[in-house]
């Protein structure tokens, strides 16, 4: 095979002489959409090149710029060569390409796309401003998608599974406590909240005084409530400490009185007694 440096040209190259592309953003695939291009490229063969750059530590391999579904589908079938076209490309340049390809098609979720961002911010030493400019987007929504990778896991998993929206999740930002974050994103979801919604309860944690939503209704303070000033908590956190035999600290949020969200935190000190408390909850 010939290894010309580039050419615009067609050519068959073997599968075993491609890698993936290393700043693909796009971490999952859908099976059920992967199995519809593979059964598209069973009848009708692929209908649109991949596009590959000769892998710069190897003259023998191709790195694949776009296409890595085509590509995967091709693996699947067990084909020998895939039509590909080679092109020049630094590695800003492919991974700028990667995100724009995901992007139109909307392949990614909000997480791949906010690692993206950090990516060529992190590696190239972009501002968000050049990378707004380089994948078209606005300044602020690259910005509001970087600041996603500063909530906890959980959260992120959850606006990754698009059980919750990023409106939900930037809502949740504004709270700088990632306890609270995290009592917010449950009640968020257990109670199948608005983002409007969302956004007066992150309010009145941020404004314990209560505040003014602008429609004229008011929304009363939070308060938190713990052993220190509630006689309820208090015992349960003295019973939680009894059966486990653990420190264990309980903290409730209500507003009016009626309890919003909460947490119990347990407090261990060595692996056995980790183990311990894993068996009398299995019990």
């Amino acid at each position: 095979m010939s290894h010309d440096k580039v050419t615009g040209e067609v050519r068959q190259i073997p599968l075993e002489c491609i890698i993936p592309n290393r700043y693909q953003p796009r971490k999952t695939i859908e099976k059920e959409s992967l199995q519809e291009l593979i059964d598209s490229i069973s009848t009708h063969g692929v209908l649109q090149p991949i596009v590959v750059r000769q892998d710069p530590k190897s003259k023998d391999k191709y790195e694949i710029i776009m296409g890595e579904r085509r590509f995967r589908s091709c693996q699947a079938l067990k084909k020998a060569t895939i039509p590909a076209v080679v092109k020049p490309a630094t590695d800003m340049q492919m991974m700028e390409w990667a995100l724009i390809e995901n992007t139109h098609r909307k392949d990614l979720n909000p997480i791949e796309r906010a690692k993206a961002y950090q990516q060529l911010v992190k590696v190239f030493h972009l501002t968000q401003e050049d990378v707004a400019k380089r994948v078209g987007a606005d300044r602020a929504v690259v910005s509001n998608f970087i600041r996603l990778l500063g909530l906890p896991q959980e959260i992120q998993d959850d606006v990754r599974d698009q059980n919750i929206t990023v409106g939900h999740a930037i809502a949740i930002l504004a709270i700088p406590d990632s306890t609270r974050r995290l009592m917010v994103w449950q009640r968020v979801r257990n109670e199948d909240i608005s983002v409007r919604n969302t956004r007066i309860i992150v309010d009145a944690y941020l404004h314990p005084r209560g505040i003014s939503t602008g429609t004229g209704r008011f929304v009363q303070p939070v308060k938190e409530c713990s052993a220190r000033n509630d006689q309820e908590i208090r015992e349960l956190q003295q019973r939680l400490w009894k059966k486990f035999g653990a420190e264990v600290h309980v903290t409730v949020f209500k507003m009016n009185d009626k309890l919003m969200s909460g947490g119990v935190h347990f407090s261990f000190y060595s692996e056995e007694e980790y183990q311990r408390i894993l068996k009398i909850l299995d019990k």
